[in-house]
């Protein structure tokens, strides 16, 4: 299961009811003068397990507003397409017959689309496992990336670390089951069905006041 971490310190799992946070440290000495001058420990609960999450929506903007991205995105509006012949993951069946909320192709090139102005980015997903080693002696850890591509960026550029998207690291110390994935995956999900279904607005280069 995945929690936001803002959840009540005492919240247990609601599948194994486990505690989801450590217990704060116990004070072993008394109260001194010289604890007025310490900095004070800090408060907030420590998860006994977590792993850091960025949204997609937030990532898409900044990802738009890097030179060149956004008018990469556009390309299929203009590109001219060689029937039978595939040469761009645009080519692909689930591109060319996708459907968007409004009932037309997600991927809508004609003339009178409802909203010209409007942006459509695909976007295709990977999870990547791995694991590292501290020292010799020092125990392995292994996560999971979970992170997005957007096809719409040409093919030599599509894979370079700083286009992709990374939404979130498994905690460890061992690599997800399948239904932990799926679990934290969850939050990931209902964000591409918010953006599939409503979008968002977002300032960019060429529509500084929000497309």
């Amino acid at each position: 299961r995945a929690y936001p971490e803002n959840s009540s310190p005492d919240l247990q799992c609601s599948h194994c009811d486990i505690p989801l946070f450590k217990d704060p440290p116990a004070r072993t000495t008394a109260p001194s003068l010289l604890d007025s001058t310490r900095p004070k420990p800090d408060s907030k609960p420590r998860p006994v397990l977590q792993g850091p999450y960025l949204p997609l929506s937030t990532q898409l903007v900044e990802f738009l507003n890097r030179e060149g991205n956004e008018a990469a995105c556009e390309s299929y509006l203009t590109r001219k397409r060689v029937p039978g012949k595939m040469s761009d993951i645009q080519d692909g069946e689930i591109c060319q017959t996708l459907k968007g909320p409004d009932g037309r192709k997600f991927f809508d090139t004609a003339a009178d689309r409802p909203n010209p102005d409007e942006l459509r980015i695909g976007l295709s997903n990977a999870h990547l496992g791995f694991s590292f080693t501290r020292t010799n002696d020092a125990g392995t850890h292994s996560t999971g990336a979970a992170s997005f591509c957007v096809t719409g960026l040409p093919a030599h550029k599509r894979y370079r670390p700083r286009n992709l998207l990374l939404t979130h690291l498994g905690p460890g110390p061992h690599e997800e089951t399948c239904d932990q994935f799926q679990r934290t995956m969850a939050s990931t999900v209902t964000e591409l069905l918010m953006l599939y279904d409503k979008g968002i607005v977002a300032e960019t280069p060429k529509f500084p006041n929000g497309k």
